[in-house]
């Protein structure tokens, strides 16, 4: 699962480049650093569409996404974030999801000199049962979803996100 760059006139953030900027993942090891609560402001005069899934600054998803999420995997844990319209007087209420990893990768997976995988492939044995996961030895920085939660997401017509299959063994 990724963030849809094509999306166009989407919502920008002051000093954060949401679309092309660096990323980060809080582990759920990193939850008691983090505020329970974090105001992020949005730039004036911007884009106005809200998806509901971003990588960047940090991975954040909408209610919609965190329901979803929760309903297939009830370890994951949320951290509040608020996107602050000061203009409009606004602000959109998202989460920090401290997803955990998943050693599931398969021991087939090509790489790249650099070590990222030349294409993902799980191993089912490992990946059974879980919903919502990163891949632990893994270079990407997108989460992992099942099919039922990829559907349950589409169902309920998640915007902004781009969903790509995986190969499991």
């Amino acid at each position: 699962m990724g963030q849809d760059r094509k999306v166009r006139d989407t919502i920008h953030l002051e000093e954060f480049d949401i679309v092309n900027g660096p990323r980060r993942i809080f582990w759920p090891e990193e939850g008691q650093a983090l505020n329970e609560a974090v105001f992020l402001y949005l730039k004036k005069g911007e884009g106005e569409t809200v998806l509901d899934f971003y990588q960047s600054p940090v991975t954040m998803v909408s209610g919609l996404v965190r329901q979803v999420f929760a309903m297939y995997e009830e370890d994951i844990r949320f951290k509040r974030v608020y996107l602050v319209d000061r203009e409009n007087k606004v602000s959109h209420n998202f989460y920090i999801p401290l997803i955990p990893r998943l050693d599931a990768l398969s021991p087939r997976v090509e790489r790249y000199p650099d070590g990222r995988e030349k294409r993902v492939i799980l191993d089912g044995r490992r990946a059974r049962g879980r919903h919502v996961f990163y891949l632990a030895a893994s270079m990407s920085r997108r989460p992992l979803v099942s099919l039922a939660a990829a559907e349950s997401l589409l169902r309920r017509g998640a915007a902004g996100l781009v969903l790509e299959e995986v190969e499991v063994e």
